[in-house]
């Protein structure tokens, strides 16, 4: 199993870092190297820089592009956050705002975040025609609207922007919902999995691997035994846990390697293992399964 660090691009010997560190410092930054492969800009504002996202978009590109790649990328991040952007009118600005779903080495401390599963994040972000850039507490606490009330604003905006694409296709021989679409905010529509596909009392196999993407398997699956319906989802699990880290390495946005468990609204990250090659889930998993494939 391919481990958590992106494939490396040919010809980056840490070329793509001293870029950054060099419009960084052009912008009036200075740089520091965070876990999880997160360039921390440090100025006026701390903004990231995911060097996991930059590899990806490097890779598509050829090695003379990279110095304007980056400089687009990080002056993208800098001046979305130092726009002038009058936030002050709630009124105006919450037809702007939006959730959005990082991973939790992006969290800064400073921004409007709550957690969302297991290693990821949800943020609050104003989305305007020409960036898209996250509030900051203090923004965030000069509203009449905050906490909770202001996440589910965020939400409802995602929400009211119209629904993903789904497909149904088959992955690996069982049955899967793909959920995708070109925006920033697929992994927010997680918090309303039910309304795309139908999901019982046993929930289902989900990935969000990166920030277009995700694919589901239900477990209210209708086999014409209990013993199938066991081998289903045991495939489903080995199938979606081989295509989290595919979709996760190759971006871009990379959200999660991980298989999670959704189940009324909440995921659960599912730690598996592989003893040689096969798939081993944990015990409580394993014993919901149990009780899936004695149901007749």
């Amino acid at each position: 199993m391919r481990g958590r660090h992106a494939r490396p691009v040919p010809g980056d010997d840490g070329t793509l870092e001293s870029l950054v560190v060099l419009v960084a410092e052009s912008l009036g930054y200075t740089c520091r190297r965070y876990p999880g492969e997160v360039i921390m800009l440090e100025g006026p504002n701390r903004l990231p820089v995911s060097l996991r996202d930059l590899r990806q978009l490097a890779r598509l590109v050829p090695r003379d592009d990279w110095p304007a790649l980056v400089s687009d990328q990080v002056t993208t991040i800098v001046t979305a956050m130092e726009e002038p952007l009058d936030l002050s009118d709630f009124d105006l600005a919450q037809h702007l705002l939006r959730t959005r779903i990082h991973p939790v080495e992006a969290d800064n401390g400073g921004f409007a975040a709550r957690p969302f599963a297991p290693g990821l994040i949800e943020v609050v972000v104003v989305d305007t025609p020409t960036s898209v850039r996250t509030v900051s507490n203090e923004e965030m606490h000069g509203w009449p609207v905050s906490g909770d009330a202001l996440f589910m604003l965020g939400r409802a905006n995602v929400r009211g922007d119209g629904p993903l694409q789904h497909d149904e296709q088959e992955l690996g021989g069982v049955r899967v919902s793909v959920l995708h679409g070109w925006t920033f905010y697929a992994a927010t529509h997680l918090a309303w999995l039910e309304e795309y596909l139908p999901i019982g009392p046993y929930g289902a196999l989900v990935i969000a691997p990166n920030r277009s993407l995700i694919v589901a398997h239900s477990l209210r699956i209708a086999e014409n035994s209990p013993r199938a319906r066991y081998r289903a989802a045991v495939t489903a699990a080995h199938e979606l846990q081989a295509q989290a880290h595919r979709a996760y390495e190759e971006g871009p946005g990379s959200l999660s390697p991980h298989l999670y468990w959704w189940r009324a609204g909440e995921l659960t990250l599912l730690e598996t293992r592989y003893e040689g090659d096969t798939l081993v889930l944990p015990e409580e998993f394993a014993s919901v399964l149990t009780a899936l494939a004695a149901e007749h």
